[in-house]
């Protein structure tokens, strides 16, 4: 076995940079970081060759001294950690004093750099990790560090690195990245001598649409939740940002870039019910918590986080996403786009419900509120008796007076804006799914005998599973007992569930089952949609002009009216205004 010795200095540093150091998106990634921490207000960033040729990185925040210029393209040199406790309560972006000695020893680096207060600043040229000068510079103000030919001396690296245009891409999203982040920081980029991106001092929203353009701006609905001491604010967007593809996306601890999968999911999972064709929501979000619940020290280039309680702040994430868009106006999709009506108010589901009211009478009106959170208001009527539904005895009524089917699939009636119209089979989905949902785990569903019964047989295998299944049918509203070798009978199915549908229903949810082989919550929830789609109406059924005003009403007492269980959308608004575009009236 060869004999142990230390490293030289040289092929640590190459190391080093092997780790935190991939191309030359890291390096501008690392020297932006540096620029916010030194407080910076404006920060201008110049790229040549998609920054293969060169990166210019210039702020003009608080500047380095003399003395520490040098030494901060020493190895484990930072003023950003004094003990041990230190790493466990991290503040700032840049931290280990690492990266300007990794960037140094695989490139040519210029560094000026004049700290407030001191007359002179000081110019610093390093070529391959070695001083080369260090002798007084004009710069008058903050920090200035250019990087030329990255991997130059490191031919095998070199070889892997993308062409222009690709690595032009990654740098353009670290700066669109951090631009989101800190929309207070002025921030202009340059590639090859045009001007990318010129953006001023603004609040997040606007430094949003001044990236992304003004047309987003109607799509754009705010997050603002907190819990004890988690905070998760900023911005998703509504269907009309759907993406087939995972992509703009920003996701930042307390203002720190990271790209964290399992985070990435949480903040997924509310939108599932309208992404469950595969599609990808659009966020820009901030989450903000104590600096010691979290260590961003677990990957090299800080992109991935461990939490001390991940089960809290993930499910705090995932509330809070929630929260944001279950009673947003803006998820609803007009029939050419977003009304824009709704471009600067903030508008909710309540508001939406309504422009259905024609000339409702006030005993009436002053119950058009949320039913649950009104329950204990309207238990308290004693004078007041509400018309009795299938849906639920203390139902509230929308007064729907003009209604009509088209092709015995679509219902259309006028509200104040235009027209809205309804997909008459996942609006009933969308209501079964909910009633499902909400007493499944309560009293169950309400049953209706079969003149009938009904009889299964399953194979040897099956049969096995669906009696561990028995409970949670029940629950749904099907009786069901054992009868005879690997058979079962149903004598009671969900009340409104068509007669002849139970046994695919029974069969569907078997082969969840044995999918999945887990009862838990997300079980339940898909078990719960594939009921409510085999037993809602279907498309293609006549229905009566009662019948039709009933299924709006029930819809629009449920929590999300605009998409089904299985992310299809319910309604379309078509806007007086579009109305008015298409017959040319403007």
């Amino acid at each position: 076995m060869p004999k142990i010795k230390k490293l030289k200095s040289n092929i640590v540093n190459n190391i080093a940079a092997g780790e935190i150091i991939e191309s030359p998106f890291s390096v501008l990634k690392e020297l932006i970081e540096n620029s916010i921490d030194a407080c910076s207000t404006k920060i201008e960033i110049f790229v040549k060759n998609g920054g293969l040729k060169s990166i210019i990185v210039k702020d003009n925040g608080i500047g380095i001294e003399k003395d520490d210029l040098e030494l901060a393209f020493d190895r484990h040199t930072t003023s950003k950690i004094n003990n041990k406790s230190d790493l466990f309560d991290i503040k700032t972006l840049g931290f280990r004093g690492e990266a300007l000695p990794s960037i140094a020893s695989v490139s040519m680096v210029t560094a000026s750099s004049i700290s407030k207060g001191s007359k002179n600043g000081y110019e610093l040229v390093i070529d391959a990790g070695k001083n080369i000068s260090f002798l007084k510079s004009p710069i008058n103000i903050g920090t200035k560090i250019k990087v030329d030919n990255i991997f130059y001396n490191i031919p095998a690296r070199k070889k892997f690195l993308k062409n222009s245009k690709i690595e032009l891409a990654k740098i353009s999203n670290i700066v669109k990245s951090y631009s989101l982040s800190y929309p207070n920081i002025k921030f202009i980029y340059h590639s090859d001598e045009k001007t990318i991106l010129n953006l001023s001092h603004s609040n997040l929203k606007q430094r949003i649409i001044d990236v992304f353009g003004k047309k987003i701006s109607k799509s754009l609905i705010p997050v603002n939740y907190s819990s004890k001491e988690f905070v998760l604010q900023g911005f998703v967007g509504n269907i009309d940002l759907m993406r087939k593809r995972r992509a703009n996306q920003f996701i930042f601890l307390n203002s720190r870039l990271i790209n964290d999968q399992i985070i990435s999911k949480a903040i997924r999972k509310p939108f599932l019910s309208a992404v469950h064709r595969s599609e990808h929501p659009f966020y820009v979000v901030n989450i903000n918590i104590p600096h010691n619940w979290v260590d961003v020290n677990v990957h090299p280039n800080k992109n991935e986080v461990k939490f001390k309680d991940e089960k809290y702040i993930l499910q705090s994430i995932k509330n809070g996403i929630a929260d944001s868009i279950k009673n947003e106006i803006k998820v609803t999709p007009t029939f050419f786009g977003i009304d824009k009506r709704f471009e600067e108010e903030k508008s909710t589901v309540l508001d939406f419900r309504d422009q259905l009211v024609k000339e409702v009478p006030d005993d009436i009106q002053k119950h058009f509120v949320n039913f649950e959170d009104n329950k204990s208001q309207i238990e308290s009527s004693e004078d007041e008796k509400l018309p009795e539904t299938p849906f639920n005895q203390e139902s509230l009524y929308y007064d729907i007076v003009d209604v009509w089917q088209i092709h015995n699939k679509y219902l259309l009636t006028e509200i104040s804006s235009g027209l809205l119209i309804i997909d008459q089979h996942v609006a009933h989905e969308r209501i079964l799914y909910e009633i499902a949902k909400n007493n499944i785990d309560k009293n169950g569903l309400e049953s209706q005998s079969l003149l009938f019964p009904q009889y299964i047989e399953f194979q040897e295998n099956e049969y096995t599973h669906i009696i561990e299944l028995f409970p949670y049918l029940n629950n749904l509203g099907f009786r069901i007992r054992e009868f005879g070798e690997n058979t079962i009978i149903i004598e009671s199915s969900p009340i409104e569930t068509p007669f002849g549908e139970e046994e695919n229903i029974i069969n569907e949810i078997l082969d969840l089952y044995i999918k999945y082989r887990d009862i838990n919550s997300s079980f339940i929830e898909k078990m719960c949609a594939t009921y409510a789609c085999k037993a809602a109406i279907k498309a293609g059924e006549k229905l009566e002009n009662q019948e039709m005003r009933h299924l709006i009403n029930r819809l629009f007492l449920t929590k999300n009216p605009y998409y089904c269980p299985h992310g299809r959308p319910i309604i379309i608004n078509l806007t007086e205004e579009e109305l008015d575009e298409r017959f040319e009236r403007k």
